[in-house]
């Protein structure tokens, strides 16, 4: 799911403890010599006397450093294992102090005569900061479904790393041409379908979108331009007009798999059962466990359990036997009915 993300590049762990990342350079470089003074540090980082005598000043402020009483002063790097714990904990008990605001806060906006109690059905997003924490905010409260039109560019690329969504999440997506012929866009979109993402493309879509759990859909009103506002969609009609939109599109998208190989392979937009699926139906017929058919599949286990629950959904079963049966009528009934026909006296 590549189409909202927040950010180019994943961000330095020791960022999140306040230290810059000059501090950081000018800190390992302590630990790399043991015992520095101003003038090697400028030195070794090309820096003039001043600004590193203050990275130095800086980075003993945060405790990562001490210095000798002699002049000039050398400069000691801290243990790590004391220095960044101390850090994090200092940092862990800011948050849990902010935390500690939360009811004033909610109490706050429930006494507010002029703020409405109901959230807002469409809201319109100019912040990219707010953008963020909403985007943040749905990958980590997505409970069963997400739906997505992907079109170039990519714009809001995860700072951190993603979460791996449990199999109960089911995540479709729709991609534009525009989208595919992106450099490296094949490549991640098979390692999403790998992670049991259903992907099909279509030439054109009218936006780009997602929709979460049918409660909420985010929509950049200007595709094209990274800053421009975003659209907040909440539950109401023109959610599920939205919603209704996508699987509109779904069933005229053509599904996208790819060869063992790793090359890409277009189905027929009509078509009951991908490649994977069909493999995966005589396996289970054949009384296979779960960890058999993954290995003859060559699929990892939480993608066989979306295949599964895909079968049974598409076939409106409630068993694996059911399914077995039901698939193999519809999917084979030629091949069935030849058995039957050399079965008979």
């Amino acid at each position: 799911m590549n189409t909202l993300r927040t950010g180019a590049t994943a961000p330095r762990p020791l960022e999140a403890l306040g230290i810059d990342a000059m501090e950081e350079r000018a800190y390992r470089v302590l630990l790399a010599h043991r015992m520095a003074s101003a003038a090697d540090i400028a030195k070794i980082l090309s820096l003039t006397l001043r600004i590193a005598q203050r990275l130095l000043d800086s980075i003993e402020a945060k405790g990562l450093a001490t210095r000798s009483p002699e002049r000039p002063r050398r400069y000691i790097a801290a243990p790590p294992e004391l220095a960044v714990e101390a850090l994090a904990s200092q940092r862990q008990a800011a948050i849990e102090r902010a935390r500690s605001t939360i009811s004033e806060l909610k109490e706050q906006a429930a006494n507010a005569a002029d703020i409405p109690q109901r959230e807002q059905i469409v809201e319109l997003i100019t912040s990219r900061a707010a953008l963020v924490q909403i985007l943040e905010h749905l990958q980590h409260t997505i409970q069963s479904e997400a739906i997505v039109f992907q079109r170039a560019p990519v714009q809001y690329q995860s700072q951190g790393h993603q979460r791996e969504m449990p199999a109960s999440v089911r995540i479709r997506t729709i991609s534009d041409e525009g989208f595919l012929a992106l450099p490296g866009a094949l490549n991640s979109l098979r390692l999403d379908m790998e992670r049991g993402e259903e992907a099909r493309v279509c030439p054109t879509l009218p936006v780009k979108m997602i929709v979460a759990d049918r409660r909420i859909a985010v929509i950049p009103l200007n595709p094209m331009d990274e800053s421009g506002p975003v659209l907040l969609v909440r539950g109401s009609s023109l959610l599920d007009a939205l919603y209704a939109l996508f699987e509109l599109t779904w069933e005229r998208a053509t599904p996208i798999t790819f060869t063992r190989a790793g090359k890409l392979k277009m189905e027929k937009p009509d078509s009951i059962l991908s490649d994977a699926a069909e493999q995966i139906i005589p396996l289970l017929a054949a009384g296979l466990n779960d960890k058999a058919i993954a290995h003859e599949a060559g699929i990892s286990d939480t993608t066989l359990t979306r295949r599964v629950a895909e079968l049974m959904k598409c076939f409106d079963t409630h068993t694996r036997f059911q399914l077995g049966w039901r698939a193999a009528l519809d999917a084979f009934p030629k091949g069935l009915a030849l058995s039957e026909a050399s079965e008979t006296p």
